[in-house]
């Protein structure tokens, strides 16, 4: 049920910033950079200019996936929707996190179609 709010609340929030013109999560807070461990995997997260999209970037041996992001800053509450542009996932779907900011910290959790659970994510924001 949460996911499903997060997701909801994602759409809407993406939806009334197009709508409105406006960029809701244009914070300084989300840095320009985050390190971020999920499943095993490494990645590195990196901003498009002061837009909320990201370009992220995960390994795990020799595999590496490839994603769009788009990070929602609501204060303490980060949502965020990704869609793989390179690697397993390419066409199978978004995923939608769902995390608490703490300092530079962000923790939480994420869901992905191709996953029949949800897992949780850590990132660190670098300023």
């Amino acid at each position: 049920m949460r996911m499903i709010y997060a997701r909801l609340l994602t759409a809407a929030l993406l939806g009334a910033s197009a709508i409105l013109g406006v960029t809701a999560s244009a914070s300084a807070d989300t840095g320009s950079q985050w390190t971020e461990t999920e499943a095993g995997w490494q990645g590195v997260w990196v901003r498009s200019g002061r837009s909320d999209n990201w370009k992220a970037t995960w390994t795990k041996g020799n595999n590496v996936v490839r994603a769009d992001l788009t990070i929602i800053d609501n204060g303490s509450k980060i949502e965020i929707e990704r869609e793989d542009t390179f690697g397993p996932g390419v066409g199978k779907g978004r995923c939608f996190y769902s995390g608490t900011r703490r300092g530079n910290t962000v923790s939480g959790e994420y869901t992905c179609p191709w996953s029949k659970t949800t897992l949780p994510f850590k990132a660190t924001i670098v300023r």
